[in-house]
């Protein structure tokens, strides 16, 4: 890529979106002017209904591409690029004996194709960002480099959206079912404040059928595990659903009541026993009426039918049960989140603390150097004067990129707050990270300065001593005149 391709990408990475739409206006907006003579767009590679649906395009109408344009996925050329069936750049589509017999490829007339997917963090591709152009040889690796950058921009604003609309959808949630719940209030109010309320959940069945056991059970692969449970303590319960007996509750989420459960084939034995279940009942949790779960009661005298209004509550509940395994859901992605600070994207404080013990007590063993800094960006409060906190904002965002950039992937940076990084240099003893700490510093951004302070752990000092020693280096950096690096004694 030329230096002003560079520059429009770096910027690209940087900028700040309101919303998904808005990135890919502008990304494709950016894609005209880099890569002209070729038609550009967005897909929506919708494997669950076979579906390529355009969500954007630019310089489509020669091809007959517009947005909102649909296709069945086998006939697009996306989808084997997204599958790594064929190469993401390919300057002789008709030769190509993949990309060649695409119905596609032959309804646009296209000669010359590059793509790459949108791909989420946890592997899933879920759209392609393309070009294509009826002449052979229009696109070059460079290409490919500019819009694998910009397909990683669209993914990460794409999961950003995704994850605040599911937030939003938890807090509306839970809101609603707050409201003039009456008789399950108290386990609202668990839902409201517990960190899991799928325990909750198990007692509070327990407490409307009078039932001394519950369970519940979520999926996992093609079974059923259980993920709370209240009456009982054992190891986590595992049901392989069986269309004629309990699969009613977990395929065809339909209530299952067993009246006798001593030899049905709905419970094994080994439950039975541990439980001494005489009856039990199967209750489906659903969520955008998909099974996510499944409540089961279990009775240790007989019954012949689920106590007269239990029923009723217990649905009710199961719908508190599925915002309470959403929760659960939506805190473990967001614990994931957490590892990563939201302004700059390396590490977090948090990772940074429980990363440096585990680092020192891998040096110990191994009999092996570590190194430690602290890198704070200089006179940041009078850039903010100047230039405005956003651009502030920008800035350490920047720097964060860059310094990263210079580091090993076995090192760690981690915003520490504000201005201020913090990097552990594993195998690096106290010369090489006041070196490589200078390389840092001098990729800062902006025509800006860094200071940093570095020490060497000691083979025997606590994490904290090591941490107070880089920090009363950094200050003494900042004291001397900033725009250097300081050794800590």
């Amino acid at each position: 890529m030329d230096s002003g391709a560079i520059k429009a990408a770096a910027a690209a990475t940087t900028a700040t979106y309101q919303s998904f739409a808005d990135a890919t206006r502008s990304v494709l907006d950016l894609l005209v002017r880099l890569v002209p003579d070729a038609t550009l767009y967005l897909a929506h590679l919708d494997r669950q209904h076979a579906v390529h649906r355009i969500v954007d395009v630019r310089s489509g109408g020669a091809l007959g591409l517009h947005s909102n344009q649909a296709t069945a996925l086998q006939d697009s050329l996306d989808l084997p690029m997204a599958e790594d069936r064929a190469p993401r750049l390919c300057n002789d589509v008709a030769g190509h004996p993949v990309y060649g017999a695409v119905a596609m490829r032959e309804r646009l007339g296209a000669r010359a194709y590059l793509a790459v997917p949108l791909e989420l963090s946890d592997g899933a591709r879920v759209g392609s960002l393309a070009a294509v152009s009826t002449r052979e040889g229009r696109f070059r690796t460079d290409d490919e480099q500019l819009f694998t950058l910009l397909a990683r921009v669209l993914a990460h604003e794409l999961e950003r959206e995704s994850n605040q609309r599911d937030v939003r959808r938890m807090e509306d949630s839970l809101r609603d079912h707050a409201r003039g719940m009456g008789a399950l209030g108290r386990v609202v109010r668990d839902l409201a404040v517990g960190e899991d309320a799928r325990r909750a959940v198990c007692r509070a069945a327990c407490e409307m059928a009078g039932a001394p056991v519950a369970f519940l059970l979520e999926p996992s692969g093609r079974e059923f595990v259980s993920t709370a449970m209240h009456g009982v303590d054992m190891p986590a319960v595992t049901i392989q659903p069986r269309a004629e007996a309990a699969g009613r509750a977990f395929t065809a989420r339909e209530t299952y009541f067993v009246a006798d459960a001593r030899n049905h084939p709905a419970l094994a034995a080994p439950l039975v026993t541990a439980t001494g279940a005489r009856s039990a009942l199967f209750e489906p949790v659903l969520r955008d009426g998909q099974v996510c779960g499944v409540l089961i009661l279990v009775w240790q005298l007989a019954i012949a039918a689920v106590p007269e209004g239990a029923a009723g509550m217990l649905r009710l509940l199961a719908g508190q049960a599925a915002v309470a395994i959403e929760h659960a859901g939506l805190r473990a992605r967001m614990a994931t989140l957490n590892l990563t600070d939201p302004l700059t994207g390396v590490s977090s404080r948090r990772v940074f603390e429980e990363e440096l013990p585990r680092e020192l007590a891998r040096a110990r063993r191994g009999d092996h150097p570590v190194s430690i800094a602290f890198l704070d960006l200089d006179h940041l409060a009078g850039f903010n004067l100047l230039r405005g906190r956003r651009e502030g904002d920008r800035l350490i965002k920047e720097a964060g990129a860059l310094w990263r950039g210079e580091l090993r992937e076995v090192d760690t940076l981690a915003r520490i707050g504000g201005a201020t990084f913090a990097v552990i240099l594993p195998n690096c003893g106290l010369a090489d990270a006041v070196d490589v700490l200078d390389r840092v510093r001098s990729r800062t951004p902006r025509n800006q300065t860094a200071s940093a302070g570095v020490a060497r752990w000691d083979g025997e000092e606590p994490a904290e001593l090591l941490r107070a020693r880089a920090e009363e280096a950094l200050r003494t950096a900042k004291q001397s005149g900033r725009d250097v690096t300081v050794a800590a004694e």
